[in-house]
């Protein structure tokens, strides 16, 4: 008779070896996490230039075409006298139904202010007689302040 041997022996990872897995993680997020943050920064700044220059560019294309005799214009599908004092009103609520603002989505991406500086991320427009003056707190990398503008737009 023969007799068979069973083997007992467990296979598994030894301690060392776990050890260096977690230690090789623990490397690749030190490196990833802040290389992440950059990347975030960066990506606020662009959203926020590129959401002051629609905003101005919008604007200087529907004064322009009231400018060229229209009368009204249609703007987030309400039609918008040229004349009309709620016409930046309605710049302002567009923009904030299509735009966030990237740092802070709670708060307003483009908003009408009398004076002061735009909140980080915000597009503020100033409206003075028949001129429209555009800046954007386009911040930095460390969350500061660097403003966009003012860029004056006209309307006759």
């Amino acid at each position: 008779m023969k007799k068979f041997l069973i083997n007992t022996k467990k296979k598994a990872f030894t301690l060392i070896e776990l050890l260096i897995v977690v230690a090789i993680i623990g490397i690749l997020a030190g490196v990833g996490i802040p290389m992440y943050n950059g990347y975030m920064a960066n990506a606020r700044v662009e959203s926020s230039n590129t959401n002051h220059n629609n905003v101005r560019s919008f604007i200087a294309a529907t004064l322009t075409r009231c400018s060229s005799g229209a009368a009204t214009v249609n703007i987030n599908n309400a039609n918008v006298a040229c004349n009309d004092t709620a016409l930046p009103t309605a710049f302002e609520t567009y923009f904030n139904v299509i735009n966030n603002n990237p740092y802070d989505s709670s708060d307003a991406a483009v908003s009408i202010k009398l004076t002061g500086t735009p909140a980080l991320g915000e597009t503020s427009l100033v409206v003075t007689g028949s001129l429209y003056s555009v800046s954007t707190n386009i911040g930095d990398a460390d969350r500061g302040d660097v403003i966009e503008g003012p860029v004056v737009i006209g309307r006759e």
